[in-house]
């Protein structure tokens, strides 16, 4: 007697998305296993006609019995990802004059950003918008641990420094024309002269404002603001380029520079388009295009919102606070030398000088963590990390000679900065000096995110010759460190009160005093 083989099924568990005999969602754990025929499912109903035959009864079966098909396995399809080569078509000469030029910009950047934090740290409250940043530098490389990255915001910065050095720059000649109007008006204020030099002040005004509204709505970079003296430069290019790839000189020019250079011809043979250069024909482009003044809105808008000014304050507001906690204890014994007041002068002397040894080695110890407990909740962001030394301390012997190397460059550059303030500073030039903090307290912050980047990329400590010479190198720094601190309220303008102005771990201006 022949026994029936039963016909395999697939049971709901191998098919991705197909439901369950129970009506619920679809397990996809199971899929790549093999099926079991024990205990075969029902099948989902399927509308068919009437008349239409079963496909099992229409296979021909030989010899009365069904064929049992084997196992199927099911697996799910791997995404294939294409990799795309960009190749740039520019010749050598063009690639060579746009990495000057994006050099150039990057640099200007690079200064903008300086003299912005400069600007920042010596109005009051702003001053936490510069040590933000510069904390969100030490953090930033940190987590990255590449040195580029702490360059936060260059080419952002080079559009903005940009316009700001455009406008100053345009109105120098109104300047200069309002001067002789003022002249002409002491000497004789109901002249010809007097009169003619007003009228023509107020047409150059009203041209001058046009002429920086205009580069304004064209992006606001450095040369459309000087486009009418570079104008004639930009068309001899411009026409030769239309010469070149005229149908006369074309057939000529083809294959003597082709033979050279196939890509140079095509630079040589392609014209630019006015909308791309030329700021009138930018401006009536975007004006015929239509929306310019919702389109200029917005991307003034986009442009404050990214540039996250309330993250630096609150980050910088933090990383000093977190500071202060730190430095107020040793600071306060040191001052107490000059402030400490009693009945007996010679106690009061030898218990203030006692408590301010006591702060010096405080205040040494407390330089010892400070730089790397900022740069370690920078890279956190969270208060807590300002305390936690275990931490630091890990990472230390992971990369000691970078540790000790930060805190060399952190010191070190930090210490000439205190002959700025033996003199009390204006408020009107305070933001000149303060290029000089920032330009010294920049690098110091990457640096010190560098050494922390340094240690997560090791996870053993490294040899203890190692560990321990840096330790024991560390001491003669903040050694002599703290020895200068405690002499500059001897030097300082605002006496024993400067001890709260570390430059090095609090806002870049120390001449305010928060």
């Amino acid at each position: 007697m022949q026994h029936k083989h039963e016909l395999p099924t697939i049971t709901g568990e191998q098919f991705v998305g197909y439901p369950s005999n129970n009506g619920g969602p679809q397990d996809t754990g199971s899929q790549g296993k093999r099926m079991s025929t024990s205990e075969p499912p029902e099948d989902p109903p399927i509308a068919q006609s009437p008349h239409a035959r079963s496909p099992i009864a229409q296979s021909p079966i030989s010899g009365g019995e069904s064929e049992s098909a084997p196992p199927v396995r099911v697996f799910l399809a791997e995404g294939i990802e294409e990799a795309v080569d960009i190749v740039d078509e520019r010749s050598l000469p063009v690639k060579f004059w746009r990495w000057v030029c994006s050099g150039i910009e990057w640099l200007f950047g690079l200064a903008s950003v300086i003299a912005g934090l400069a600007l920042l740290a010596s109005i009051p409250i702003a001053q936490f918008l510069s040590l933000g940043y510069l904390l969100e530098v030490s953090g930033r490389i940190t987590r990255t641990g590449k040195l580029r990255e702490g360059f936060i915001g260059v080419r952002p910065a080079a559009r903005l420094g940009s316009i700001l050095l455009g406008t100053w720059l345009m109105l120098w000649p109104i300047r200069f024309v309002s001067s002789y109007w003022r002249s002409a008006h002491l000497i004789d204020p109901n002249s010809g002269v007097t009169t003619a030099w007003r009228i023509g002040l107020l047409i150059f005004t009203a041209v001058m404002i046009g002429h920086i509204l205009l580069a304004w709505s064209c992006g606001g970079k450095i040369r459309y603001f000087f486009w009418p003296l570079l104008a004639p430069l930009f068309f001899g290019m411009w026409v030769l380029r239309r010469v070149v790839s005229s149908d006369r000189l074309r057939p000529i020019v083809g294959p003597v520079v082709g033979t050279f250079s196939k890509r140079l011809l095509k630079d040589l043979t392609t014209v630019p388009p006015l909308t791309s250069w030329f700021p009138p024909a930018i401006f009536w482009a975007n004006l015929r295009r239509g929306g310019l003044y919702a389109n200029s809105r917005d991307v003034v808008w986009e442009y404050a919102a990214n540039l996250k000014l309330h993250y630096f304050f609150w980050l910088g507001l933090r990383g000093f606070a977190g500071a202060i906690a730190w430095l107020f204890v040793p600071v306060m014994m040191i001052m107490a030398m000059t402030n400490l007041q009693l009945e007996n002068q010679q106690a009061a002397q030898g218990l203030g000088g006692l408590t301010a040894f006591l702060g010096s080695a405080l205040l040494a110890i407390v330089v010892l963590y400070l730089p790397f407990l900022q740069a370690h909740f920078a890279a956190e962001n969270r208060f807590v990390a300002m305390f936690e030394i275990g931490a630091v301390r890990r990472k230390f012997q992971r990369a000691p000679v970078a540790f000790w190397f930060s805190l060399l460059i952190t010191l070190g550059f930090s210490l000439p900065l205190y002959l700025l303030k033996i003199e009390t500073i204006p408020r009107e030039t305070v933001w000149l000096p303060s290029v000089v903090f920032v330009i010294f307290i920049f690098p110091s912050r990457m640096i010190a995110g560098w050494a922390l980047a340094r240690s997560e990329k090791r996870e053993e400590p490294r040899f203890f010759l190692f560990r321990w010479g840096a330790r024991l190198g560390t001491l003669p720094l903040v050694a002599i460190y703290a020895f200068i601190a405690f002499f500059t309220q001897f030097l300082s303008w605002n006496g024993s009160y400067s001890l709260f102005e570390q430059h090095a771990f609090l806002t870049p201006v120390p001449f305010l005093g928060l």
